[in-house]
């Protein structure tokens, strides 16, 4: 995995000359002085995991036969997954609905129901992204009548994390050193340490409505980079 590293850094220093024990942050001696720094790293890869969410939209007079008739697109979609490669423990059920449809006059729904439709959602995982192309063209075939997604992720998002919040304290570190040589002082130690994470750029959308019996074709599906930020803030204590 191609991996880059980028960090952005903001810093706020509180200093004073020995104040009261009742005034000092906690942790602080007497003596020493207050450095808060804030520090981020970002550590940006690109996603090897991408997830889609295909439908199937099937009507009948009854409910029963919309249902019906929605399984067994349901099972082709199943079915397809797996052909392509996608383990049962990627594949799951996210919606199944049927509803009433009205007829409509001028333009307005009426009372009057004229049929159901049965709705069904399948999320469908796909651990490598160089596959989901192919992934989505079988699905399409088997009878999916909307897809949407990719969102991109990351098979092991604890990695990036660890990576940014490495960078991020190397980082807190080098600017509290920058900040107590400029006060001829040392750091002694660390106070407290949070953080805050996020994640950027996690998907794109590709939206398909409808179905014509044909094979379809592959559709591009670029994962490009992903950003995963670490913002940590330390309060180191300084001192002569």
């Amino acid at each position: 995995m191609r991996r880059t590293i980028q960090i952005v850094a903001a810093l706020a220093l509180t200093a004073g000359s020995a104040p009261s024990a009742a005034q000092e942050p906690p942790g602080l001696r007497g003596g020493e002085t207050l450095l808060e720094v804030e520090a981020e790293g970002v550590a940006r890869a690109v996603p090897d995991v991408a997830t889609f969410t295909v439908a199937v939209t099937t009507d009948g007079l009854a409910p029963p036969a919309a249902l019906s008739a929605n399984a067994e697109r349901t099972t082709r979609l199943v079915q397809a997954a797996r052909g392509a490669g996608i383990p049962d423990a990627d594949l799951r059920t996210e919606e199944l609905n049927v509803a009433p449809r009205y007829r409509e006059r001028d333009g307005e729904r009426t009372d009057e129901i004229i049929g159901y439709r049965a709705t069904s959602r399948l999320r469908v995982r796909v651990s490598t992204v160089a596959r989901a192309s192919a992934t989505l063209a079988a699905l399409v075939a088997a009878g999916a009548t909307e897809v949407d997604g990719p969102t991109f992720t990351f098979a092991d998002p604890a990695r990036q994390t660890r990576d940014a919040r490495r960078q991020a304290m190397v980082e807190a570190r080098a600017q509290a050193a920058d900040y107590a040589a400029a006060l001829g002082k040392r750091i002694a130690r660390v106070l407290r340490v949070s953080e805050r994470r996020r994640q950027s750029g996690e998907g794109a959308e590709i939206v398909v409505t409808g179905y014509r019996n044909k094979a379809p074709s592959l559709v591009p599906i670029v994962p490009g980079e992903q950003d995963t930020r670490v913002t940590v803030w330390v309060d180191y204590a300084l001192a002569d």
